[in-house]
């Protein structure tokens, strides 16, 4: 099971499953080297996922593979995503700073359920 609730921007899923959902921004046009720091964290505010995505047309798909939550625990997590004008890097890739970050709205909930069946 993969459910996006768009009103209360909150995704439900079994523990392994897959799915997509595209962010699409909006009161900004992204320019070709800006990026979309797509984040979940647990309740203490651990980063358990982290991914880095390109915008085409001010949006992006924030896909979900089996490895992307077949080891957490079912529980409440929260999402967010922060989109990053002019990255700057480090050695290894990794964005370390940008020349605007902007944070629309509050973390928002991923729900994680028990598998169901063989994974």
């Amino acid at each position: 099971m993969f459910v996006v609730d768009a009103d209360k921007k909150t995704i439900t899923l079994n523990r392994g499953d897959t799915g997509e959902v595209t962010i699409t921004v909006s009161g900004y046009t992204y320019q070709a080297d800006d990026r979309a720091l797509f984040t979940i964290k647990d309740s203490s505010g651990s980063v358990v996922k982290q991914t880095v995505y390109e915008m085409t047309d001010n949006a992006f798909t924030v896909e979900f593979a089996n490895a992307d939550t077949d080891y957490l625990s079912p529980g409440i997590y929260y999402w967010d995503v922060r989109y990053i004008v002019n990255p700057q890097y480090d050695a290894q890739g990794n964005i370390v700073d940008g020349d605007g970050v902007g944070t629309p709205g509050s973390p928002f909930q991923i729900i994680i359920l028990s598998t169901v069946g063989q994974v």
